[in-house]
């Protein structure tokens, strides 16, 4: 692991080929409104690396934070070697549904979404997982700090374009 100036972070290079790749097309999908990477640049490589289908499971985790989320996620540029916490949050949840450790995956969306969105989340977070594993791209389960709620839950409002999705 690299050193990082917060305690429990990782670096982008230090995670293995499956979380960057889902860390690249999260970041890439979620910043959508770009110019590069656009959505046909997103699909051809997760179709080099045989998740082609796992696009759709992407978009809809998107689409289900953009819509119900209390708590805004930190999602940094595709390009960006650090990792948020939430970013790490959002690998541990893949990781656990990969294990199908369902109960851990919703838990860690209920950090940012009510029940009903942490439910709806789980059908595509468990489609992504799956074409994922079955690609041979498995996600180890690192176990991700625990972050203050309190702190977290009092964010209501951001400046648009700050680096978190909601």
């Amino acid at each position: 692991m690299h050193p990082s100036t917060s305690p429990g972070s990782i670096d982008l290079p230090a995670l293995s080929a499956a979380e960057r790749l889902f860390i690249w097309g999260f970041r890439a999908k979620a910043r959508s409104g770009g110019a590069v990477p656009n959505a046909a640049d997103i699909q051809q490589v997760y179709d080099h690396f045989r998740v082609g289908d796992a696009v759709p499971s992407l978009e809809s985790i998107i689409e289900i934070f953009t819509c119900t989320a209390h708590t805004a996620i930190e999602v940094h540029c595709p390009t960006c070697p650090r990792v948020s916490p939430s970013e790490h949050g959002m690998l541990h949840a893949i990781a656990a549904a990969q294990q199908d450790r369902i109960d851990i995956a919703r838990q860690q969306f209920e950090s940012w979404l009510p029940p009903v969105g942490a439910d709806w989340a789980l059908a595509p977070v468990r489609g992504l997982a799956t074409i994922f594993r079955m690609a041979g791209l498995v996600l180890p389960d690192r176990q991700t700090r625990s972050f203050d709620h309190g702190r977290t839950m009092a964010m209501k409002s951001w400046l648009v374009g700050s680096p978190t999705l909601h």
